[in-house]
């Protein structure tokens, strides 16, 4: 039977031929061209299928390496702020070690407060800002109150001490600033 009078009569029953089973797959004629066509297209498909292995198996290794330098790249990411906090570190070391020996304490104390502001801007220029807090009208996005006082020297939210720094990074809030703000003084 030949392909075009087969699907006509696919079409004509409403699908497969109805002896579709009893045609044995040996007994199929095809001409040369056609045999030639087959093998054409199955040389095709193999291709493709080859081109298709070999990009995803570049997929994956890319895939892969950048999840290697992603992670070493998230490993080593502090390297940079820590080398610059290591001298501090090491002046914290001497400055404890001279407190024993040292006579003046207030050129030691200097000494310690030089370390901190240094500390200071090693976090600033990294992204770490201080908050503001003290004379400032508190606020619970980036203010943490551990106390109220009753006082009238100033107005009722002002924050009139700060117990611990808060800091952001990035604009991102890394902690809230603990302060005791003012309320009202109670009458009586």
């Amino acid at each position: 039977m030949n392909k075009h009078k087969h699907d006509k009569e696919k079409k004509e029953h409403g699908g497969e031929h109805p002896h579709a089973e009893n045609v044995p797959v040996n007994n199929v004629e095809i001409t040369l061209e056609e045999l030639d066509g087959i093998k054409k297209k199955a040389a095709e498909r193999d291709e493709y299928h080859d081109k298709w292995l070999k990009v995803h198996a570049e997929y994956e290794n890319t895939r892969k390496r950048m999840e290697k330098e992603k992670s070493e790249h998230l490993r080593y990411a502090n390297e940079e702020i820590i080398t610059r906090i290591l001298p501090l570190v090491d002046n914290f070391d001497l400055a404890i070690t001279a407190i024993d020996k040292a006579e003046d304490k207030t050129a030691l104390l200097e000494g310690i407060k030089i370390i901190l502001k240094e500390f200071h801007r090693v976090l600033d220029d990294n992204g770490v800002v201080k908050i503001s807090a003290r004379g400032e009208q508190f606020d619970p996005n980036k203010h943490e109150a551990v106390l109220a006082v009753e006082t009238d020297e100033y107005p009722e939210g002002t924050v009139i001490e700060e117990m611990r720094g808060g800091y952001t990074y990035n604009n991102r809030l890394l902690r809230p600033a603990q302060v005791k703000v003012a309320k009202p003084a109670s009458e009586g």
